[in-house]
């Protein structure tokens, strides 16, 4: 895909961590042009939201810097926090690239965030999680965003599912597809546990329709989304968010919200018709 910007000025720290699981042999430039294209996602996002700085950044999962080292270069002024359950990728970012090492957990509302942040940037998170824990990770993304701060995050959405669809191999062989592709046809949300979870682990393969994030945004009314890009980071989407208090009335209502149809009709008119002084 052409560049958006212009970053060959940047001098970028290519010092490698011998740990660094996302580095294929043979296709270290791939790993390189994977985070220059974080970086480009990351300053179209500047333009949409109107920021010329993000003086206090997040990072997470930072693994060992795939993204992070292009983030210092461009924004070698900000405060950059770096967060993984990986500590030795925690501690190798932190050495590197000057961030702030925080180790992360399981459940992402025990983390001891003291402040919030300008830009969230969250590479293949949340298509690792079942759909309780997506929603709480998004619960705590907004939380930790500054008022007028950015979220950009990755999703995987028509672009695998049409893959797997079609009987493309080599992507998720360690899951059951037919049934993640059954739940994303009925729900829009697909998940299946990779194979080799032990008992007590919940990690693996997620999949979201852009419908069935449209419809989870409803419950932040805080939240504006300012663009949905599919294919814009290799295979996966991109999202990007700009948080603003009180943006939007409730008027959809939360989607999970369980209502009495008998009930919903009137409810909606009192709500509505308050809502327009009547």
């Amino acid at each position: 895909m052409k560049p958006l910007y212009n970053f060959d000025s940047l001098k970028i720290d290519r010092t490698m961590a011998p740990s660094d699981g996302m580095v294929a042999t043979a296709l270290e430039e791939q790993y390189f042009d994977l985070g220059r294209r974080a970086l480009e996602l990351i300053q179209f996002s500047a333009e949409l939201c109107d920021k010329p700085h993000y003086p206090a950044i997040l990072d997470l999962p930072c693994g060992h810097g795939r993204v992070l080292r292009w983030l210092r270069a461009h924004y070698p002024y900000a405060k950059i926090t770096a967060c993984d359950l990986d500590r030795d990728g925690v501690d190798f970012c932190a050495r590197q690239f000057g961030a702030e090492p925080v180790y992360s957990e399981l459940n992402l509302h025990e983390l001891p965030f003291a402040a919030q942040f300008d830009l969230i940037w969250v590479g293949s998170l949340v298509t690792h999680l079942n759909e309780e824990r997506w929603r709480q990770t998004l619960d705590c993304l907004v939380k930790w965003t500054k008022e007028c701060g950015v979220i950009v995050f990755s999703t995987q959405g028509r672009t695998v599912t049409s893959l797997l669809a079609r009987g493309r191999r080599n992507i998720a062989e360690n899951i059951d597809k037919a049934t993640l592709l059954e739940d994303f046809a009925r729900t829009g949300f697909g998940y299946q546990r990779y194979t080799e979870c032990g008992p007590g682990e919940d990690y693996g393969f997620t999949a979201t329709s852009p419908e069935w994030l449209m419809r989870t945004l409803q419950r932040y009314p805080d939240v504006i989304l300012r663009s949905y890009l599919e294919e814009a980071w290799g295979m996966q989407d991109i999202v990007i968010l700009y948080k603003k208090a009180g943006h939007f009335e409730p008027v959809l209502g939360v989607p999970e919200m369980q209502v009495v149809r008998a009930n919903a009709g009137a409810a909606k008119r009192g709500w509505l018709g308050r809502l327009l002084g009547r």
